[in-house]
């Protein structure tokens, strides 16, 4: 039985080992996740910041200038922070405003990714958003059941801390809030996921459970951008900055996928 269980694993870790193999570049799909705020205010984000009417002729100039950078990295592919359900509703709406039978909204994903999409001539746009819940309140309720204050005063300097970065250029163009908002001190705030992941007990690991599924929800995101794209392609994913800090590590590390940084064109 050990032999057999000795060759079973050789097997494995060469098949494995296989697989690790990058692709060659020419043939690796390139994507560009550009992280982005609620252009409209709202949002279900623990930090949302301030905007004003991005409709406005001023905001609308500053759009068109994003757009213009971000045209160069020419995407064959643009996909949105839309659940796949809704996916015919939003490209019927694409359909209707390129007719002119339709407005656009404020939220970035018409604002970017519509227009872009227009831009480049394609036909649709791509929905690949996952919902699978996460309690903030269960963690904090859990760490002060536990006597963890000090993780809940790291979260809350954390939270003032990504605050007081957000608001320094709360009245800046678009395009100085979309650089903070992808930039690696915005993507350093997110290493608070690990101090939430501590929140509770050994026989009840609240914080854990609870980041396990924003890993998950994170995750399925990836993995449907990667089923819907295809080799060679170079793929916009417009996404709410949140979740680019670990879609950047999953498509970083993943065979077949070239990161590409959206300061590259930003700035």
């Amino acid at each position: 039985m050990l032999k057999i269980l000795t060759g079973m694993l050789a097997a494995l870790v060469g098949a494995t080992s296989a697989l690790a193999q990058p692709a060659a570049s020419g043939s690796d799909t390139q994507v560009m996740v550009l992280g982005t705020f609620h252009f409209d205010g709202g949002g279900r984000d623990y930090v949302n910041p301030e905007v004003d009417d991005f409709l406005s002729p001023q905001r609308q100039q500053e759009i068109a200038d994003i757009l213009d950078r971000i045209e160069t990295f020419q995407p064959d592919r643009i996909i949105v922070e839309l659940e796949p359900e809704h996916e015919d509703w939003i490209n019927e709406r694409y359909r209707a405003w390129r007719a002119g039978e339709a407005e656009l909204t404020v939220n970035e994903r018409d604002q970017i990714g519509l227009r872009l999409a227009a831009r480049m001539g394609h036909e649709q746009v791509w929905a690949v958003d996952y919902q699978n819940g996460m309690d903030f309140q269960a963690m904090m309720g859990a760490a002060q059941a536990a006597g963890q204050t000090h993780l809940l005063e790291g979260f809350q300097q954390t939270i003032g801390d990504v605050e007081a970065f957000f608001s320094r250029n709360a009245d800046g163009t678009i395009r100085e809030r979309l650089i903070d908002a992808n930039s690696p001190e915005a993507m350093g705030f997110h290493q608070m996921y690990l101090t939430l992941a501590q929140a509770g007990t050994v026989d009840d690991p609240v914080g854990a459970h609870q980041m396990a599924a924003w890993w998950g929800r994170n995750m399925v995101i990836f993995a449907r951008i990667a089923q819907i794209s295809q080799p060679g392609e170079r793929v916009l994913v417009v996404y709410g900055s949140g979740h680019k800090y670990l879609l950047d590590q999953y498509l970083e590390g993943a065979p077949g996928f070239t990161l590409i940084d959206p300061l590259d064109y930003l700035q």
